[in-house]
């Protein structure tokens, strides 16, 4: 389903709770911060954060990357952020849960945007400001977890399993070059579970994931349960590797 379709069918339904979490005071996306920042903390103190993020094949200069922009004030969620390297391809877990106050990292299979490249590996990452079915690049910022029912039911269209009560996030820009996905009526950005990101699906398609249509998508095995860290300011990070964002800007 597209997102515009979607929104649209939201906007129909008193019972969906989406205008509560679009509203301004829920996210105060019109304030500048500095993401260049440095932090004050001691040196080594996420080293086996970093250790494990390294070892399950995450970017390490993207990882501290994003350990130095979570500490900023607009995330809220201080205990977990995610890094999502769209670069490897999607049979790799190439979704990273770190979370701070187990001192644990996790890594996850997610669905690039359809307009990124072929399923097995994202290729585009330029332009993603003007093409709406492409993964916004940079820091992302998630709001609280809910229920949409088109996500509530998920069923894998290969082995038939039913995955039931799944979660989904809202997604806004936490810097100036993907704060676009604020402000693009009727489309929204999710983080959410879908079909064609499951074993199931996996296994018929030699390991690759399907496209979405530009939100950031999860195995329903672990959306749950990595929805609700992530969850209520949150960051989630999307990389290119190690490469600057701003080279595909």
């Amino acid at each position: 389903m597209r997102r515009r379709s979607f929104m649209q069918k939201v906007a129909l339904s008193a019972a969906w709770p989406l205008a509560a979490c679009t509203q301004d005071d829920d996210f105060p996306s019109q304030q500048a911060y500095d993401f260049s920042n440095r932090s004050n903390s001691p040196v080594g103190e996420n080293d086996t954060l970093l250790d494990q993020a390294q070892s399950l094949g995450a970017p390490t200069v993207a990882v501290q990357r994003a350990l130095e922009i979570s500490r900023q004030p607009v995330f809220p969620n201080q205990d977990a952020l995610a890094v999502y390297d769209i670069s490897q391809p999607s049979t790799e877990k190439r979704f990273y849960l770190l979370d701070l106050k187990s001192g644990q990292v996790t890594a996850h299979y997610a669905a690039h945007g359809r307009d990124n490249g072929p399923k097995l590996r994202a290729v585009k990452f330029s332009g993603f400001q003007q093409d709406l079915d492409m993964v916004p690049l940079g820091p992302l910022k998630t709001a609280h977890a809910q229920v949409m029912d088109h996500y509530q039911t998920i069923v894998d269209h290969y082995d038939g399993t039913v995955y039931r009560d799944m979660i989904v996030a809202l997604l806004f820009g936490a810097a100036p070059y993907n704060r676009y996905i604020d402000d693009t009526p009727p489309y929204k950005w999710i983080i959410h579970p879908n079909w064609y990101t499951t074993a199931g699906f996996r296994a018929r398609n030699d390991g690759t994931l399907g496209r979405s249509n530009g939100c950031i998508t999860l195995d329903p095995v672990d959306n749950n349960a990595v929805i609700s860290r992530l969850q209520g300011g949150g960051l989630i990070y999307v990389t290119v590797g190690d490469a600057p964002i701003e080279q595909y800007l």
